[in-house]
Order: C-alpha cells, then sequence, then structure tokens
C-alpha cells in the first residue's frame, strides 16, 4: 500500500495543500464515499507516511472495524480516493492562475447574452496580464485567447465595426515564436550531446522573424533567439555576447526554469569555448556563475546541484580566486544534498590544494573521497595525473593512464565528455614519452595539443610543455 499512487502523491502534498485537500474532502460536492473521507482523515492525521503507517491491514480496520481484510474492497476505496485527490489536484493547479476561471466566466456570460458581465471579466482579465511580469510563451498565448473572447464580444455589438484580429494573429504567433526557439535550443544541446536530429517545421522562418526588428523589443524572443544562434554558430561570439547582455537584464521576463535552461546554455557555451582553447571564457563562466547565484537563479528549492557546485568551483580556482573558494565552500555546501555535501567539498578543497601546489595535501583529501561518483571519479583521476606528471612518478603514472582508460571504456559517460579524457590521456601520454632533445617533435606535439578539441586540459599540457627546455 505504500507505494501505491495514493500513498505517494500524498507525500509530496505541503501542509497548506494537505489543509485545503481535508476541506474538499469533507464537501458533498466533491466527495460521495464516506469510506473515502475516513481514508483521507486517516491518512492525513499521520505526521508522516511510512510503511508502517500505511499497513493495510492497519488501515482496513480503521475503515471496516468488525471486518476481516477485503484486499478488493481496500483497493477499491483507494481508487476512488486516488480520483478525489486528482481532481483536487487539477482545481488546485487551475486555481493559482486566475485566467482560465475568467476565461470561463466570460464564456459563459456571453453564452447566456449577459454581456455586461462578460465585459466586466474581459477587463478584469486585461489588467490581471498588465501586471503580469513574465512575458513567456504561456503570456502571449493567454493573451491570444483574451484577444479571442475580445473578437467574440465585439461580434455580439453590430455597433462596433473595428476588430482586434491583428492582435489576434500578433499574440498567437509570439506564442509559436517562443515555443518553437524553446525547444530547438533543447534540440540542438540534444544533439550535439548524443548526435540526435531533429527536423523543426518553419525554424527558418522563425529565425527570420526574430532577427527582424519587429521582435527586437520583445525580451524572451530576444532571450531565445541569441541561445539558439550561439549554440547553433559557436564561433559568432556576438550572439553569446549579446545573450549575456539581455540576461544581466532581463533575468525577470521568463519564469524561474525558463532562465535557469538559458542561463546554462550560456554557461555551457563557455565551456565548449574554453575546450577550444579560447582561455578568456573563464571569467566570463565565472561571472554568469556569480550572478546565477547572487540571484538564486541557480539554486532550486534551497538547493544546488552538485554538478553546479564542481563547475563553478572549477572556474574560481583556474581564476586563482582562492579566497573566493573557500567562501563559496562554506557557503553553498549545506544548500547540497546531504548525500554529496562530504565528498563534493573534500574534492573541491583538493583542486583548491593542488592549484596552490600542496600535492600531498591534495592527495590526502582524495584519498578520503568515495569514488562511487563517476563525476568524483574521473575528476580526481584528472587531478593524480597531473600530480604523478609533476613529480615525474612516471611509472605510477603510466598505469593510472592505462587503467583511466579502461574505466572510460566500461563505463556510460557522455560522449562528449569521453572525448576530453581520452584526449586528455593521449597527449599526456605523448607528453611523458617525448624525447626532449628533438625539437621537431616537441614541436609537432605543440600543434596537436593547441589544435586538438575538446581538450580541458589544454592550459596544463602546454604549461608542462613550456617546462621541456
Amino acid at each position: 500500500m505504500y507505494k501505491s499512487k495514493l500513498i505517494q502523491t500524498l507525500r509530496v502534498l505541503d501542509s497548506q495543500e494537505k489543509e485545503y485537500l481535508k476541506k474538499w474532502i469533507i464537501s458533498p460536492a466533491h466527495n460521495q464515499h464516506k469510506e473515502t473521507t475516513k481514508l483521507f482523515i486517516y491518512l492525513l492525521s499521520k505526521r508522516k507516511l511510512t510503511p508502517f503507517t500505511c499497513n493495510k491491514q492497519h488501515v482496513f480496520e480503521q475503515l471496516y472495524p468488525k471486518q476481516k481484510l477485503n484486499n478488493a474492497q481496500l483497493r477499491y476505496i483507494m481508487g476512488l480516493a486516488v480520483h478525489c485527490l486528482e481532481e483536487f489536484i487539477g482545481f488546485s493547479s487551475q486555481k493559482k492562475s486566475p485566467l482560465p476561471l475568467n476565461k470561463a466566466l466570460i464564456q459563459f456570460y456571453r453564452k447566456h447574452k449577459l454581456d455586461k458581465f462578460a465585459e466586466q471579466h474581459i477587463q478584469k482579465t486585461k489588467k490581471i496580464q498588465k501586471k503580469n511580469p513574465l512575458q513567456n510563451s504561456e503570456y502571449f498565448y493567454h493573451q491570444y485567447q483574451l484577444e479571442q473572447e475580445v473578437f467574440e464580444q465585439q461580434g455580439t455589438d453590430t455597433r462596433i465595426r473595428s476588430t482586434n484580429l491583428q492582435a489576434i494573429f500578433n499574440n498567437h504567433y509570439i506564442a509559436f515564436i517562443l515555443e518553437t526557439l524553446r525547444h530547438a535550443c533543447t534540440a540542438i544541446t540534444h544533439q550535439n550531446l548524443y548526435n540526435s536530429t531533429y527536423d523543426i517545421p518553419l525554424l527558418s522562418e522563425v529565425l527570420n522573424s526574430a532577427k527582424s526588428t519587429i521582435y527586437k523589443d520583445i525580451p524572451a524572443v530576444q532571450l531565445y533567439y541569441h541561445s539558439y544562434m550561439a549554440l547553433a554558430n559557436p564561433t559568432k561570439e556576438i550572439h553569446f555576447q549579446v545573450l549575456k547582455s539581455l540576461l544581466l537584464r532581463h533575468n525577470n521576463t521568463l519564469p524561474n526554469n525558463e532562465i535557469k535552461s538559458i542561463y546554462v546554455i550560456a554557461i555551457n557555451y563557455c565551456v565548449r569555448r574554453l575546450n577550444t582553447g579560447v582561455e578568456e571564457y573563464v571569467q566570463a563562466v565565472f561571472e554568469l556563475y556569480k550572478y546565477g547565484l547572487d540571484y538564486n537563479i541557480l539554486i532550486e528549492a534551497g538547493q544546488l546541484s552538485r554538478f553546479a557546485y564542481k563547475n563553478i568551483a572549477t572556474a574560481a580556482i583556474r581564476l586563482k580566486e582562492y579566497d573566493w573558494v573557500n567562501k563559496f565552500i562554506q557557503q553553498y555546501t549545506p544548500l547540497l544534498k546531504d548525500l554529496y555535501q562530504e565528498n563534493y567539498a573534500r574534492y573541491v578543497k583538493a583542486k583548491l590544494l593542488f592549484s596552490q601546489g600542496n600535492y600531498a595535501a591534495t592527495m590526502e583529501l582524495l584519498s578520503h573521497v568515495e569514488f562511487d561518483d563517476l563525476f568524483l571519479n574521473t575528476g580526481a583521476k584528472m587531478i593524480l595525473i597531473k600530480i604523478y606528471y609533476e613529480q615525474q612518478s612516471f611509472e605510477v603514472l603510466e598505469s593510472l593512464l592505462d587503467s583511466f582508460r579502461r574505466f572510460l571504456q566500461r563505463k556510460s559517460i557522455i560522449a562528449y565528455q569521453k572525448q576530453i579524457y581520452e584526449n586528455t590521456i593521449h597527449l599526456t601520454e605523448k607528453l611523458v614519452n617525448l624525447n626532449i632533445y628533438d625539437k621537431v617533435a616537441k614541436a609537432a606535439l605543440l600543434e596537436e595539443i593547441e589544435t586538438t578539441n575538446p581538450l580541458t586540459e589544454r592550459p596544463w599540457l602546454l604549461t608542462q610543455l613550456n617546462k621541456i627546455k
């Protein structure tokens, strides 16, 4: 019973939602089954729903004290409860936005020729839309629906000869542009990672529209347009520069989940440019990370993802912002899930110590990191590769490079990331085996390091090569 749809759904409701649910289930308009009411009252009385509190024998006794357990009967009551709960969730979701309700009221009053009241709700909805700070596709689609209702209402009054058809066309098309570009950004990201291909209808027409002067003053359109163009044309830096500027000026234009997605696009753009050797993007990505932290864009439900945590610290260490990193560890480690806090904090401290040249302390910290996490495992291997090379422990290094290569063959890793590690292993091996007196071989290796992509460790490899006299 604990794993049932009913229990798992109840477990995710917050305290306020549970209070509203109690009022919902005692209303005959929503629930006419006494057993369903008794079931909800019992379940909602528990501070925590566990396998023990949801034992079906005990629950059935609460519903039918004098009967033996009847599994079929209990399943039937639970089915009724799920239906009641889902109706409540649907109603609550609609209640969060007054627009669907107002639209229904406008249509009701118009149908019954109560035009005065229909007009009142049209004006009320216009005020709600005007106050809405968000202007994503949902906003423009709601505006399109509102204009439709205005058009239908005008049709009932023969004195009105002008129409709002142009507003209907405009809002519908803007909503279409935004949805197309939003999904196109997802598609191109997916395509880069997994070598997928997508045929996006009317994409070229949408892109031409988005870059025209007609839509230059709609921040959401420009955010998605330059996001897509930065992904599609990474060497044309103007799109990233415009995107970064738009993000800093219009981060309240889109809902949190959408603005976060665009932030991730901008950050990933910087990372890809770094992996192709454009080192100045370290500063750009660090600024984006700091802004995202300061404005809670990268923090969701009070938590920071372990991937963002690791990448933010890495960028700061690369810029030698050591004091900032120490403060970051103190302030943001508690925002990681409990499962990751200790290991990720140790890993970041190890990277910090390595950057400061304290190799013994780095290796000591890494010895305490649990390597079940694939991202920490690969990251720690990269640190150890550099330590062994710089300490000239070449036998240990060669063994590590060989085991790392086999590790990559066994594990399921995104192709792009796997290529980064394989390139690093290959070039490190060449560095180890380089004849220091062979200037031609050294020049060839220099060119290979400079031109190999993707390659996160390019600066380190170049530094080591330049040390060879």
